[in-house]
Formats: C-alpha cells, sequence, structure tokens
C-alpha cells in the first residue's frame, strides 16, 4: 500500500476544518478536486484485457486477459485527473495502464483523442500502457474511450470502464485493449461531535477540576476529546488540560469525564470557566483523521 494520506476534516457545522486538499472526494460533487494521489486500493472486482499487432513493442502481438475472479492481483489509484490500473504479473512483471485528462479537467465519459505519453498535467489526454517491463521507449500516441466512471469521497472508486488503444512512435502497431473496476457504493464518511457540559466541579482540596460532556459519531469509533480551561481573574490565570477516551457507538451521546489541576501557580477557582474541547477520531475506510469541537462556559462549583 502506498504512503497513507492524512486529511483533518470537520464533519459537523461549529467550526470548520479542512486542513488538507480534499483529493478526489470534491470532485464526486462536481467540482475538480486538488491532483492529490489516492492510495493505491485493490478493487472488489476488475479486470484488463490487451491484445496487439506484432509491431507493437509492449504487447509483441502477444494477447493478455487479467480478472481479480481469476485470482490476479489489482491495484488502482489516481486523482480526478487520471487513473492508474496495475495488474500483477509473476514473475514476468506488472502491467499497467494510466489514462488521464488534459490538465485542469477530471476524466468524464466520453472519447479522448491525440493522447500522448505525457499524463500528468499536460494540455493534451494522456495514455500509457506497459508490460512485462516492456513500453514505449520512443513515446506514444492514442485514444480511449470513459464509458462509465463513479467517484465516492476521498479517492474512493466506485466504477471505471473503458477502451483504450496505443501505439508507440515510430512503429506501425498498436495495443489495444479494455479495463473494468467495480467496487460496492462508497460508505458515509465517519463523522463524530462533542459537547461539553455547562457545569464542572472543583475540588479545592487538590485543585482538580473535573469536566463533563458527550460525543457520538456515525459508526463504531474510538473517540479522543482533549479539552483546554482557563479561568482568569483580577489579571491571573489558571489553566489545565483534560482528556478522556471514549469507545463510541451510533445511537445516544456517550458521556466523557476528566480531571485535570492547574498548571500555573493559580489554583482554579468557583466560577466561570472557559473550556475548549476537541474531539477526534480516524476514519478506516478513507484513511482520514476527523474532528469536532466545542467551546462552552462552564460554570465550576464544590465537588
Amino acid at each position: 500500500m502506498s504512503t497513507c494520506r492524512r486529511d483533518n476534516m470537520r464533519l459537523s457545522g461549529k467550526r470548520p476544518i479542512l486542513a488538507l486538499a480534499l483529493a478526489l472526494g470534491v470532485a464526486a460533487f462536481g467540482v475538480l478536486a486538488v491532483a492529490v494521489p489516492a492510495q493505491a486500493k485493490a478493487p472488489q472486482s476488475g479486470s484488463l484485457a490487451v491484445t496487439g499487432d506484432l509491431d507493437d513493442p509492449v504487447t509483441e502481438g502477444v494477447s493478455k486477459s487479467f480478472t481479480t475472479a481469476a485470482g490476479d492481483g489489482f491495484d488502482v489509484w489516481g486523482t480526478a485527473n487520471q487513473l492508474n490500473v496495475q495488474v500483477f504479473d509473476l514473475p514476468a512483471g506488472p502491467w499497467r495502464i494510466t489514462l488521464s485528462a488534459p490538465v485542469g479537467q477530471p476524466l468524464a465519459v466520453g472519447t479522448y483523442t491525440g493522447a500522448t505519453g505525457y499524463t500528468y498535467e499536460s494540455p493534451l489526454p494522456g495514455i500509457s500502457l506497459s508490460g512485462n517491463d516492456r513500453y514505449c521507449s520512443d513515446g506514444q500516441t492514442g485514444s480511449f474511450t470513459v464509458t462509465d466512471i463513479s467517484w465516492g469521497p476521498y479517492g474512493y472508486l466506485e466504477r471505471f470502464d473503458a477502451t483504450f488503444e496505443q501505439r508507440c512512435n515510430y512503429h506501425t502497431g498498436s495495443a489495444r485493449g479494455e479495463v473494468h473496476v467495480a467496487n460496492p457504493p462508497a460508505p458515509p464518511v465517519l463523522a463524530v461531535g462533542v459537547q461539553v457540559a455547562s457545569s464542572g466541579t472543583i475540588d479545592t482540596g487538590t485543585d482538580e477540576v473535573t469536566l463533563h460532556g458527550t460525543v457520538t459519531c456515525t459508526a463504531p469509533a474510538t473517540v479522543y476529546v482533549d479539552a483546554s480551561i482557563t479561568q482568569t481573574w483580577h489579571g491571573q490565570s489558571a489553566e489545565g488540560l483534560v482528556r478522556a477516551e471514549v469507545a463510541c457507538t451510533p445511537g445516544a451521546p456517550l458521556a466523557w469525564t476528566s480531571s485535570s489541576p492547574s498548571f500555573t501557580s493559580n489554583p482554579f477557582r468557583r466560577g466561570a470557566a472557559q473550556v475548549s474541547a476537541t474531539a477526534t477520531s480516524y476514519d478506516t475506510t478513507y484513511d482520514i483523521f476527523v474532528v469536532d469541537d466545542d467551546d462552552a462556559v462552564v460554570r465550576l462549583k464544590k465537588g
């Protein structure tokens, strides 16, 4: 699997957070996303069929057919603009087809003519077929037709179907083929929520403040809550940090509670304190961190 990608994204409406580009998920809603590669993932089903002429240096006139149903290993990755499908053909070496739209455009249903070997940020469509360590050493031209393509959030590819033809420069033969990829419909992105209770307790003997609240989630997940406490009076301040871990399940809000002394030389006192809480969890489906936060004025009472 390729290097993991991490995105911070708020899924509630209180304070939006979007730390990294949304990759392919934005494209699923009709807006071209920044070309950040998605992880290479094996599709639920896939097939790649290639045939060629004798003068084609990639196929050398040999036909190849791969399917996940036959146990062939597939990897799929790309961006809204470009898609890569690779098949492992051991021990000879992998076969790979890369198809791209002109720079600034998402791959879409339709026919792309005048494709070249430049498959990244080119004003022309791109095509690149290689196999068994054979490729077009002097560049190539070609065309391809996308008959179906559907993206879910964060680079989740639901469907892709295309036919293609490539001719290596200075050769009379061509390679032709078709590629199909299918996955189940994209599952929802994990969302978490956090709330801080409006009252807390203070132990005047130990100078510990105890805060309470709830977390919610749309799927089973471990939710981590971090909250800072600040209390200011007459130009002096007390500060603390509480942390909690909740095994969250969808349904009713689940409680969290945590205690902290003051980190300063000034102790906490009874009265109002400002609390800023953040809940963080990890969406294993889309390889992202999701967060939510809540700011509250908490009334500290003697515990």
